[in-house]
């Protein structure tokens, strides 16, 4: 089967299946009515806030949204707009004034019993782990030594070992060489010689 043949029997596949169309009815837009509380400005001007929280909306008297900027309430809240009329910051002045209360200092605590119990056995651990740290130190200390021992050993054994004399046949061999071809030349020479003088 080759692939558009594979094609049309799934485009046939789906043209058996029954087609279902639900109607979709219209969706229409709730209005929500968003209650608007009204505040003065340092200045005097009436405003309608949403709500007094970053997102809510800032409309003059009018309807129209606040303008674009900073605008501070008559308790002291100062208010950042954006240009569609939605609060982006608020600075209380209360947020603004930091007390600092005083640190009465500490009363030394004194060491609980488990405290006690538990540096004792913390003491008691720690010696345990450094005994047998000192043990494994030991065994591997002594098994270096004996490995430098026998390599000593090993070192004293190869300088006592007698070395035998160079063979003398390497030196004959080259000696046979050169006497072999002298007299190779010699013979060579004296055929020369002998073509040389017929």
């Amino acid at each position: 089967m080759n692939p558009k043949e594979a094609l049309k029997q799934i485009k046939a596949l789906f043209e058996d299946m029954p087609q279902v169309v639900e109607p979709v009815a219209p969706v229409e837009p709730t209005v929500t009515k968003v209650e608007m509380a009204e505040y003065s400005l340092v200045d005097g001007t009436k405003v309608m806030i949403s709500a007094l929280e970053i997102g809510g909306m800032v409309e003059m008297a009018d309807g129209t949204p606040a303008p674009q900027g900073e605008h501070q309430l008559m308790d002291g809240t100062i208010i950042q707009v954006d240009e569609l009329g939605v609060i982006v910051e608020i600075a209380s002045p209360k947020e603004d004034v930091i007390v600092e209360e005083p640190v009465a200092p500490a009363a030394p605590v004194a060491p609980a019993q488990d405290t006690t119990a538990m540096v004792a056995e913390l003491k008691a651990d720690f010696a345990a782990q450094k005994s047998q740290l000192e043990t494994k130190i030991a065994e591997l200390e002594s098994k270096v030594k004996q490995g430098f021992a026998q390599v000593a050993e090993l070192v004293e054994a190869l300088s006592n070992t007698p070395t035998a004399e160079p063979t003398q046949k390497a030196a004959n061999a080259f000696q046979s060489y050169v006497s072999t071809n002298d007299s190779k030349y010699e013979r060579l020479e004296k055929y020369r010689n002998a073509i040389l003088n017929k």
